[in-house]
C-alpha cells in the first residue's frame, strides 16, 4: 500500500500552465481542499487508509490547516478526529501565541489565513518531511513533490551552484534544488507567502544549542538516556503493526534492547505485532547473520532478505520516491519495501543514531579556528569521486568559478550561522544534521514509503533535547551506546559488531588483531576468487547486463545529458569503471546516472 500523500498550493491560478499536473505515482487519488479566485489547494493520497492516518485537516474562525505526516506519540488508530497538541496549535495561530516547537514528530504543517490571503508553513525540528517553494515571476506553488511544484511555477533554469554541491556532496547543500527559482522549505522554521504567493518571510523557530549538564555523572547519563530512548521507542511502536529492520550496527540493536524495557513494564509485546527483517548482498551476509541473532534474542519473527538486481528495472519509480535528491543507488530500503508493506504499515528507521552516538572527529580540537572548523566540514563532506564530475559537468557550466570554490562557499555561511554552539564537535554535528540528514538521509527515508510510513527514534525531539545535554567525550568511541548496551541489553552486547567482528566486551582487542586478520582473509579471497560485496551498486552496475543499462542511460543517442558532457567523456568513464570498478569510480557513476535519469524525467 502507498504511504505517499502529496499536498499542492497554488497560486494565480488562472495563470497556471494547461495539462496534467504531475503526480508521484498514476495511483494516487486527488482531492480538492479549497478553492477560490486565484488560490487551491489539493491532496493526492495512496489509499484512504493512508489519508486517515497521515492527514488531518482543522478549520476555525479564517483559518484553514492542513496537517501531513505523523506526530510522536503517535495518534492511536481509535482516536477521532486529531491529536489534542493539534487543536492546541490552532488555538495559538487564531491567539497568535503558536508554540510549534511542541510539536514533535515527521510532519509538516500549512495553514490558510482567509483574512490577509496569506499561507503560512512550519517543518519539522529535522525537516524530514520535505516540501518545496517556487515562484516564477507570475505564479507561486507550494508543495511536497518536486516535479509538479516545478512544473507550475519554475522557469527551469539550472542551479549549477546548486548541482556542483550535489555532485560534489551527494546532496543539494542550503536550500538548493536543480532549478534556481525552486527551494526546499528548511527544518525547524515557519514561511510566511503573501496572496500572491511570494514569499513574505521566513524565521527559525527553534535554534541549536549544546549545554552539558555538569551535575550530571557518565554513570547517571547512561541511565538517563535509557529512560528517555525507552519512552521513544515505547511510543513508536505503539500501534503495530511495526516492522523493524536490523543491522550489523548498533542503533537498530539499540531499538531492540528498548524491548526488554517494556517487556519489564508488563507491556505485552506481542500485541504490538512486530516484525524484524535484514537486508543483505548476499544468501550468507554477515549482516543478515548478525541480524537473525538479534532477533532471536528477543524473540521476534525474522526474514533475512537479498538485495538482487532491481534497480534499471525500477528507476522510474526510484526517481518518483526520492524526486532525485539522491544517488539512486543509496536507496536500498527500496528492494525491501514491498516485502515490509506485506507485514507492517509502519517501519522503525534508526537513522541519525551514529550521529548522536559518537563525535564527529573534534573531540580534543577545542582550540579550532573558524578556517579549521570549515576544512573539517568540507574533509567530512566531499566526496571521493567528485573529480570527473566537477571538471566535466560543472565546471563549464559556472564560467570562471572554480568547482572546488563553489563548495567551500556553500558550506562557509551554514557554519557560520552555529557560531552560537561552542563545542566544535558538537557543531559540527548540527552542521551535518542541517545539511547532510536534512537532504540526504531523510530523502532516502520515501524509498520506504512504496510499503510503510517511517518512524524516525533518532529524530524524536525528546532525544535530541537529551543529547544537548551530554558532555562530547560522553559519546566519543560510541562509549555511552557501546555502555547503555552492556547494562540494559548484555546479551545483545554479547553479539558481533560488524564493523570489528567481535562483541561489545572484546571489540577493544579487535583494533590489535583485527586489521592482520583482516589481511589475511582478503588474501585468501583474492586466492579463491571470492568477492565480498559492500555496495548496492556492485549488484545493480554487475556484469554485461549492468553495463547495457548504463550504456543505454548514459550513452543512448539523444540523452539530455549529452548538452552537458560528451558522450566521448562519458564511454571512457564507463571503461575506466568496466575495467576496475572502485569505490570512487562508482561514486561517479551513480551519480552521473542519478543526473541522466532526473533530466530524462524531470528535467
Amino acid at each position: 500500500m502507498l504511504q505517499f500523500i502529496d499536498i499542492l498550493v497554488s497560486f494565480n491560478v488562472g495563470l497556471a500552465p494547461q495539462g496534467r499536473v504531475p503526480t508521484r505515482f498514476d495511483e494516487m487519488s486527488q482531492e480538492t481542499l479549497t478553492r477560490s479566485q486565484g488560490f487551491r489547494a489539493d491532496i493526492f493520497v495512496g489509499s484512504e487508509e493512508t489519508r486517515r492516518r497521515l492527514f488531518f485537516h482543522l478549520a476555525r474562525r479564517g483559518w484553514n490547516v492542513w496537517f501531513l505526516g505523523e506526530l510522536w506519540p503517535p495518534v492511536s488508530r481509535e482516536q477521532l478526529g486529531p491529536p489534542a497538541v493539534l487543536d492546541e496549535f490552532l488555538n495559538g495561530l487564531i491567539s497568535g501565541e503558536s508554540r510549534p516547537d511542541k510539536l514533535n514528530g515527521h510532519f509538516l504543517v500549512l495553514a490558510y489565513e482567509e483574512a490577509v490571503s496569506r499561507l503560512h508553513a512550519w517543518t519539522d525540528r529535522f525537516g524530514t518531511l520535505h516540501a518545496y517553494h517556487a515562484w516564477d515571476g507570475r505564479r507561486a506553488v507550494v508543495g511536497t513533490y518536486f516535479p509538479a511544484v516545478a512544473a507550475l511555477a519554475s522557469l527551469r533554469r539550472l542551479d549549477w551552484k546548486g548541482l556542483t554541491g550535489f555532485l560534489g556532496f551527494g546532496f543539494f547543500p542550503q536550500d538548493r534544488t536543480y532549478f534556481d527559482d525552486v527551494r526546499i522549505l528548511r527544518p525547524a522554521s515557519h514561511y510566511v507567502f503573501d496572496a500572491d504567493g511570494r514569499l513574505a518571510s521566513s524565521d527559525r523557530y527553534w535554534h541549536w544549542k549544546h549545554v552539558p549538564d555538569p551535575g550530571r555523572s557518565y554513570d547517571d547519563t547512561v541511565a538517563e538516556f535509557a529512560t528517555v530512548f525507552g519512552s521513544v521507542m515505547a511510543d513508536q511502536i505503539g500501534d503495530g503493526p511495526v516492522a523493524v529492520p536490523i543491522s550489523g550496527g548498533l542503533d537498530s540493536r539499540s531499538t531492540i534492547a528498548t524491548l526488554k524495557q517494556l517487556e519489564m513494564t508488563g507491556d505485552n509485546l506481542a500485541e504490538r505485532a512486530l516484525w524484524s527483517f535484514s537486508y543483505g548482498y548476499s544468501e550468507d551476509s554477515i549482516e543478515t547473520r548478525i541480524a537473525r541473532r538479534v532477533a532471536a534474542a528477543r524473540g521476534l519473527p525474522f526474514q533475512a532478505l537479498t538485495v538482487r538486481h532491481y534497480l534499471f528495472d525500477r528507476l522510474e519509480e526510484v526517481l518518483q520516491c526520492v524526486e532525485g535528491f539522491q544517488d539512486v543507488t543509496q536507496t536500498r530500503q527500496f528492494a525491501a519495501a514491498e516485502e515490509i508493506g506485506r507485514h507492517a504499515d509502519r517501519v522503525i528507521a534508526a537513522h541519525w543514531g551514529d550521529v548522536w552516538h559518537d563525535e564527529t572527529g573534534l573531540a580534543e580540537a577545542s582550540s579550532l579556528d573558524e578556517t579549521g572548523l570549515l576544512n573539517h566540514a568540507l574533509k567530512k563532506f566531499l566526496k571521493r569521486g567528485r573529480e570527473w564530475l566537477l571538471e566535466r559537468v560543472c565546471r563549464p557550466q559556472l564560467r570562471r568559478s572554480d568547482p572546488e570554490t563553489v563548495l567551500t562557499e556553500l558550506i562557509r555561511p551554514e557554519l557560520d550561522s552555529l557560531q552560537q554552539i561552542d563545542d566544535p564537535d558538537f557543531r559540527m554535528k548540527a552542521l551535518k544534521t542541517d545539511q547532510w540528514s536534512f537532504r540526504w538521509t531523510t530523502a532516502s527515508l520515501r524509498a520506504y514509503q512504496l510499503g510503510a510510513f517511517p518512524r524516525l527514534p533518532f529524530y524524536d525531539t525528546r532525544l535530541a533535547d537529551f543529547f544537548a545535554t551530554v558532555p562530547t567525550q560522553f559519546v566519543a568511541g560510541r562509549r555511552l551506546q557501546i555502555d547503555y548496551l552492556r547494562r540494559f541489553a548484555p546479551d545483545l552486547a554479547k553479539v558481533t559488531w560488524q564493523p570489528y567482528g567481535a562483541n561489545l566486551y572484546r571489540y577493544r582487542l579487535a583494533r590489535i588483531w583485527g586489521p592482520p586478520a583482516r589481511a589475511f582473509n582478503k588474501v585468501g579471497r583474492i586466492l579463491t576468487g571470492q568477492r565480498v560485496i559492500q555496495r548496492n551498486w556492485e549488484i545493480q552496475f554487475a556484469g554485461d547486463e549492468g553495463r547495457r543499462e548504463l550504456d543505454a542511460w548514459l550513452l543512448k543517442p539523444g540523452l539530455r545529458l549529452h548538452e552537458f558532457v560528451a558522450p566521448a567523456e562519458v564511454r571512457g568513464l564507463l571503461d575506466n569503471f568496466t575495467a576496475d570498478p572502485s569505490g570512487a569510480r562508482g561514486y561517479t557513476v551513480s551519480m552521473l546516472l542519478t543526473l541522466s535519469g532526473w533530466l530524462e524525467h524531470h528535467g
